[in-house]
């Protein structure tokens, strides 16, 4: 009689019961901060407070000015004290930023507030990034969009904590006692905010006694209820924006936690997308480059003609010419760019390795040249039917970047360089200049001086109003020569709002030159209805 088998008895495992665990991710070693982190750290939340005080919520006057000077100036210091050697590239983001940062102390520019201010935070951050290469692949490249989830995100919430490290090392790295003193610190804060809660409730409840003995009290200090209020709520949002401002800094100038998005696995999930067969690819760009032709040879005339000026057959006004299609053409421009990135990214055989693939990229970009050149013509007629806008000008620009991605296109078939990298830098030099130039002033004096020559049949108070204090000259010259009554009431009523509104932010963080020398113009010009009561919203 044969052996039990002992593995029929004693089954095993199945084999995945095997497999060893998966490794588990690695903690993040703490900052290895030094007195000078510590000393950072403390400036830090002098620039939270800045930051709360002076930009958050308003980014306008010299306050944003100033908080970008010193911003720079202590990053760069402190970059400096840790031996950080700064590329010479990120000089280039350090002069963009500090320009776009003193812009807001020259001129309002109420027509780019929400993008200026965008561009100036995302500016500020890149910088940082740049100047500690910590870019994916050490500089800026094709995989721009990574590089700024890593260092608007990442960065600076991986290393949230630093600053309190960093605050510890000051201590000889006895964070016993600090972990002692913050709680007393944050209890004292919060029962000052009780005391301000609760003292105006008892207030309304005295008979008069408790109302005697405060007043005795803080006749010693004299100090504003609603000011200290003020500066606490202040208080309060500086502590996150400095965790985050020296969490950013101290992250990428330690290079902690700053390969969170990894370059070689990067590129192979790249690479992974290549799944069209080149056939797939070419069939696509040669139908959109076929249509384009066609769409173009059916109506030479129409398509052209903006370009001399003239009004082709079945068009009854320039305006109506001008208008029909600009925005589509401005779309299907980006279309075209998008297609073209899409076709390289998901082809199998590389841009390198097919010429076919070179062809179809220099096609589709010299007909979206087209494009965008028939674009900025018809926007062309239409400004000379109606003047200037904003909203006229940002397109305008915008298509003139999609021209210089399109010739990058063209170059890159024969040459080697980061089209991301040429696109960025195009794209913060053309917004930098539009910060610097005061566009909304030179929107009110185009539509001014078009007018008073006659060529422009009317004239939009509306714009005055979005163009803020830029349209006050201007606006003077049309007050002092229109005899229309009604124009000239609809200025007065502009003028009187820009003089109550730059007298109450002289002085204050919100001013700018632009409103100062509004205030100065305003100062010897009568304004009959001065002083009285208004229409909210005018």
């Amino acid at each position: 009689m044969s052996e039990p088998n002992e593995n029929a008895l004693n089954p095993q495992p199945e084999n995945h019961y095997l497999q060893p665990a998966p490794a588990a991710v690695p903690k993040l070693p703490p900052l290895a901060a030094d007195r000078r982190d510590g000393y950072f750290a403390i400036f830090a939340f002098v620039l939270g407070y800045l930051f709360s005080r002076w930009v958050l919520g308003t980014v306008q006057g010299w306050g944003t000015a100033v908080f970008t000077t010193v911003y720079l100036a202590s990053v760069l210091a402190y970059l400096l004290v840790k031996d950080v050697r700064l590329p010479k590239s990120s000089w280039f983001w350090f002069a963009v930023t500090l320009l776009t940062g003193w812009s807001f102390a020259f001129w309002d520019n109420t027509g780019l507030m929400p993008l200026r201010n965008l561009f100036l935070s995302c500016a500020a951050v890149y910088w940082v990034a740049a100047a500690t290469n910590v870019q994916i692949g050490g500089k800026t490249g094709n995989l721009l969009l990574l590089d700024g989830i890593n260092s608007v995100l990442l960065i600076p919430f991986r290393n949230f904590a630093n600053q309190y490290r960093a605050l510890g090392a000051l201590r000889g790295k006895r964070e016993r006692d600090l972990k002692k003193a913050l709680p007393v610190l944050l209890g004292i804060i919060l029962a000052l905010l009780v005391l301000l809660v609760v003292t105006p409730q008892l207030l309304r409840a005295d008979s008069g006694g408790f109302n005697n003995l405060l007043k005795d009290v803080t006749g010693l200090f004299k100090f504003d209820t609603s000011k200290v209020l003020e500066f606490l709520f202040y208080c309060l949002l500086a502590v996150p924006t400095a965790a985050y401002l020296f969490g950013l800094v101290s992250g990428s100038a330690a290079r902690r936690a700053t390969d969170t998005i990894k370059a070689d696995k990067t590129a192979k999930a790249v690479a992974a997308l290549r799944i069209l067969a080149p056939v797939t690819i070419y069939t696509v760009l040669g139908t959109a480059c076929a249509l384009y032709v066609l769409f173009i040879a059916c109506q030479v005339p129409y398509f052209f003609s903006a370009f001399s000026g003239v009004r082709p057959d079945g068009w009854l006004s320039y305006s109506d010419y001008a208008r029909q299609g600009f925005f589509e053409l401005c779309r299907l421009s980006a279309i075209n760019l998008a297609m073209l990135l899409a076709a390289n990214i998901l082809s199998k055989k590389p841009r390198e390795e097919s010429a076919v693939l070179k062809v179809f990229n220099i096609a589709l970009s010299l007909i979206t040249l087209l494009l965008i050149a028939t674009a900025m013509s018809k926007m062309a007629l239409y400004i000379g039917a109606f003047g200037l806008t904003i909203l006229r000008i940002l397109p305008c620009v915008f298509m003139l970047l999609l021209a210089v991605v399109c010739v990058a296109v063209v170059l890159l078939q024969r040459m080697r360089f980061s089209i991301a990298r040429v696109s960025l830098a195009a794209g913060a030099v053309l917004f930098a200049a539009l910060c610097l130039v005061n566009v909304d002033g030179i929107i009110v004096r185009y539509n001014t001086e078009r007018y008073l020559a006659g060529t422009l049949a009317t004239y939009d108070s509306a714009i005055l109003y979005r163009s803020g204090p830029a349209g006050v000259r201007p606006a003077l010259e049309v007050y002092e020569t229109t005899k229309d009554a009604a124009l000239k009431n609809e200025i007065e009523s502009y003028l009187v709002f820009e003089k109550e509104k730059t007298t109450a932010y002289r002085g204050t963080f919100r001013h700018t030159v632009e409103k100062e020398r509004t205030w100065e113009a305003l100062q010897d010009i009568k304004l009959p209805h001065y002083g009285e009561p208004r229409e909210a919203g005018i």
